[in-house]
């Protein structure tokens, strides 16, 4: 009966690494061609809520430690256009386009003031973060990931830790000695998205004429989506609301 058992666990185990490994292939799904008539996508992301809990960018893009701050940074609104920082917008169901290209330039994530700085990052899977440490004492890295490798280091003043993140997947960036320290690294697996400016402006360019679904992400109001069609050589034109 044991022999039975322990065979029967062992299908279900390369059942589920065979079905696991088809779908790490399908978010990778993704042809390069050289594209001569692409349209670009503009627009801006607000939110429209009650403007009296949120935290008021007084600072445009001076980043400040949670002590000088008297309400939340999840939420990050412009008093001029009701425009929301720090949101992603992607293209979700591109299958072609554009080659993926990642900078040998690598993006910064520093802990300063026990902040993270900036509070989120989009990236292409494949690219290479540089973490920092900005502050005269003891922080630590710890990553919350499904797909990536996942890490808890030390780090102490001005040290530098490079990870290269290979798998498409929202991961959350924690500070174990600093626990209301925390910033998101969003991994996509092409490379047409951007995070919002402070006035909730982004654009996308460089897209294959053709109908898409656009995904907006943000940490605290979740997700919006919106299908828009691109024109060879124009720009459309889009606004995202979170009500």
């Amino acid at each position: 009966m044991k022999p039975v058992f322990f065979f029967c666990v062992l299908l279900l185990i390369l059942n589920w690494c065979t079905i696991s490994s088809k779908d790490i292939v399908t978010a990778k799904d993704y042809v390069e061609i050289e594209v001569t008539d692409g349209g670009a996508i503009a627009g801006n992301v607000k939110y429209m809520g009650d403007l009296a809990v949120l935290k008021l960018n007084l600072y445009r893009d001076w980043e400040l430690p949670d002590t000088a701050n008297t309400t939340s940074e999840k939420l990050i609104v412009s008093k001029i256009n009701n425009g929301l920082k720090y949101a992603v917008v992607s293209i979700t169901d591109i299958t072609k386009g554009k080659k993926k290209t990642t900078s040998a330039i690598h993006p910064i994530i520093d802990q300063q003031r026990n902040t993270f700085i900036p509070r989120v990052s989009a990236i292409l899977a494949g690219t290479a973060v540089d973490i920092l440490n900005g502050d005269e004492e003891l922080h630590t890295i710890h990553t919350r990931t499904k797909k990536n490798r996942p890490f808890n280091l030390g780090t102490t003043y001005k040290q530098r830790i490079s990870e290269t993140f290979e798998y498409p997947e929202i991961i959350k960036l924690t500070c174990d000695i600093h626990k209301k320290s925390y910033a998101w690294i969003v991994v996509l697996d092409n490379p047409y998205f951007d995070l919002t400016d402070r006035n909730g402006y982004f654009e996308i360019c460089d897209i294959p004429p053709g109908t898409y679904k656009f995904q907006v992400w943000h940490e605290e109001l979740g997700n919006l989506e919106k299908e828009v069609s691109i024109q060879p050589k124009e720009t459309a034109m889009i606004e995202f609301v979170y009500p």
